[in-house]
Formats: C-alpha cells, structure tokens, sequence
C-alpha cells in the first residue's frame, strides 16, 4: 500500500537527503528516515513508511544507502 506523505514531510526529505549526501557522500537510509519522522510527528506518519519513501527518493539521487539500524538515533543524541 502507497502512504501519502504531505508535500512537508516530502520537501524535508528531498533536503534532508540532498544535505546528507553532500556531508557524507552516503544516506543512512533508517537514521534520516528516523531525524525525519520526528521532525514531523505532528503527521503520526511510520518510520517504515517514511524510510520507504526516502530509499525511493535515494535512488533517484543515485545515493549510495546504508541501512545501519545500530546507529545512534536517541534523542538524546541530537
């Protein structure tokens, strides 16, 4: 099933991933999907559904993707 996500959601991912990108020449696919979510929690939208959308969206980038669920994504860690 496709999630609609808000074009908020969809425009913060598109920066997210192209500022990502340029620091790190890689996307931690779950760790943005994860800054992503919370920044929009207001939406009550799923990470999978968002991590989803950010592969799709990584692809067109043609992004090299980590999907590296150990990383630090507390809150604590910001």
């Amino acid at each position: 099933m496709d999630v609609q996500l808000s074009p908020q959601i969809l425009d913060d991912m598109t920066h997210s991933l192209q500022a990502a990108l340029a620091k790190n020449g890689i996307i931690n696919i779950l760790q943005l999907a994860e800054e992503i979510r919370r920044r929009n929690e207001v939406e009550n939208i799923a990470l999978e559904d968002v991590a989803a959308k950010l592969m799709l969206k990584a692809q067109l980038f043609n992004a090299a993707m980590e999907f590296d669920s150990e990383a630090d994504i507390s809150p604590l860690a910001k």
